[in-house]
């Protein structure tokens, strides 16, 4: 019995860092998002793949983890800070081509910063950022934003809604960090 666990640990060890590597990715994504805009690339068909594949590995990543019964705090931290990068790489580029207002990339680099330091001071480091409801819409919105600008920015379609909508994204950032900060200082 002894024998078997020696030969199925080297296994368990490496099934336990597919989550982290699906996470990992999305560095290695962000990086060729970069290249990419930085080189001018007009091709969207690029820009599409890297957006899906990187909204596709945040899907499952957690849900590998939860799966294989591997799920950490620090793998959360990954996943998490994996996620802005992209983000933040994608969104930044945008603004760059001037497809998005620059204050969208800022608002969510703000919102993510509070949310790491609330996770710090509230929670748990060791757990893992605290769980918010708002910051996984918040999550969502992003990488729906990165996906509607890789498939067509601005004046395409639907590249035109994230433009007429670019002051409704900013408020919702504005309101998410705003609501952080109602909490600290509501009255007990």
């Amino acid at each position: 019995m002894a024998s078997e666990v020696k030969r199925d640990a080297p296994s368990n060890l490496i099934l336990a860092q597919i989550p982290n590597g699906l996470s990992a990715i999305r560095f290695a994504l962000a990086a060729i998002w970069i290249q990419l805009a930085a080189h001018g690339h007009e091709g969207r068909l690029a820009f599409a793949i890297v957006a899906i594949v990187a909204a596709g590995s945040d899907f499952i990543d957690g849900r590998i983890a939860r799966r294989l019964g591997v799920a950490s705090g620090s793998g959360r931290w990954l996943d998490g800070i994996a996620d802005v990068t992209f983000v933040l790489a994608a969104l930044f580029c945008q603004a760059a081509a001037r497809a998005i207002p620059l204050c969208i990339p800022i608002l969510v680099a703000l919102s993510f910063g509070q949310y790491a330091i609330d996770s710090l001071l509230i929670g748990q480091p060791a757990t893992g950022p605290i769980r918010s409801r708002l910051g996984h819409w918040g999550g969502i919105i992003n990488y729906a934003l990165v996906i509607a600008l890789a498939i067509a920015p601005p004046p395409a379609f639907p590249g035109t809604i994230v433009g007429d909508l670019a002051p409704l994204i900013a408020l919702f950032y504005i309101a998410a960090i705003s609501e952080r900060v109602w909490l600290y200082y509501r009255p007990r």
